[in-house]
């Protein structure tokens, strides 16, 4: 009997035991998980820790861009490697895929950063990416990005020679801003800065801003590139030449068609580079006679956004404005509401 006892006794352990185990082993399984929830990065929270939220005016934000992009012979402009090139056209793709969450992981990787912006002048936002400053000062020049998410138009406004070109950020951003265009790009250092021609995005260079003008030519959209010239320069050209327009390939394009004849309309003075004869009808239309090749030096025909959106079948507008109309602030107003007005015709969506 006490034999049959113990028997019971130790079997009645064992299971206590096993019990107890078991118990103890889900305890320690779902303070595991519980410590995992606790300690693992939602990425709602990471979203919006790490996302910038910036309230104004996007022309004073645009401003703020131009006095902090390197200067002429600055010699700080850093060329991008074809990795900085590969991971930022990623970081263009999912920006304007508006993938917030692997933009952000990807900016992080580049030194830049995502900024949500709420321009109070028209109440439209823009997310964009723009370079973490270092010490108040951009150390490499990529240049920054903006796209709208309820855009109108399907269209870029490019600006590529910051600084050099006075005031056609200015111009660029306002016509952004009338046009509810899809995206903005301005580039981040003069076109000279460590050098002549060093850091101009517009020549077969490794840069930035090629790469995000590559991700960002959807189906259809079209491009409108904003520079500026010295008449003085240009001893061949008309007096009167206020702006010199071209689709980069010695055509007269239905958008460029479009945009003289409404600068002509608020009372600029606008000639087109083309190949025609002097007397062809579109070139007396646009030009009153004078041959357009005298205005190939301001043609755009090697800029290398052009090249690629005539590869792709998208229309490319080179627009050339002359000091009178870049220095004059109803000039500017003017030029870029007809910019704006030819956009809207011409890039709807």
């Amino acid at each position: 009997m006490k034999s049959i006892s113990r028997i019971k006794f130790l079997k009645y352990l064992t299971q206590l035991i096993g019990s107890y185990l078991i118990v103890a082993n889900s305890s320690c399984s779902w303070f595991s998980q519980k410590q995992k929830t606790i300690t693992s990065p939602d990425k709602e929270q990471l979203f919006d820790r790490e996302l910038i939220q910036v309230s104004g005016y996007f022309l004073t934000e645009v401003n703020r861009l131009k006095k902090l992009a390197l200067p002429k012979n600055s010699y700080l402009y850093q060329i991008p490697t074809a990795s900085h090139l590969k991971r930022f056209g990623e970081l263009a793709k999912a920006l304007i895929n508006q993938d917030f969450n692997s933009a952000l992981n990807l900016a992080r990787e580049l030194n830049y950063e995502v900024v949500r912006f709420v321009d109070t002048s028209t109440e439209q936002i823009f997310y964009g990416v723009r370079e973490k400053l270092i010490n108040g000062q951009q150390i490499r020049g990529w240049g920054s990005y903006f796209i709208n998410t309820s855009y109108r138009t399907n269209a870029l406004l490019e600006v590529p020679h910051i600084i050099a070109d006075q005031q056609t950020e200015t111009i660029g951003a306002k016509t952004f801003l009338m046009a509810s265009a899809r995206g903005f790009l301005i580039a981040g250092a003069h076109r000279n800065a460590n050098g002549h021609n060093t850091a101009d995005v517009c020549n077969p260079i490794p840069s930035i801003f090629q790469a995000v003008h590559e991700a960002w030519l959807l189906s259809g959209t079209k491009v409108w590139q904003i520079h500026g010239f010295r008449l003085a320069n240009h001893p061949n050209f008309p007096t009167n030449t206020q702006a010199v327009l071209s689709d980069g390939q010695g055509t007269i394009s239905p958008e460029v068609l479009d945009l003289s004849q409404r600068m002509r309309t608020s009372n600029f003075q606008p000639y087109v580079y083309n190949n025609l004869s002097p007397s062809a009808p579109l070139n007396r239309q646009v030009n009153q006679g004078i041959k357009g090749r005298i205005f190939s030096s301001l043609g755009g025909t090697q800029n290398v956004q052009g090249i690629y959106c005539h590869r792709q079948g998208n229309a490319f507008i080179h627009v050339e404005f002359a000091r009178s109309i870049r220095n004059n602030k109803t000039g500017r107003e003017k030029i870029a509401k007809s910019l704006a007005d030819s956009i809207k015709t011409l890039a709807l969506t």
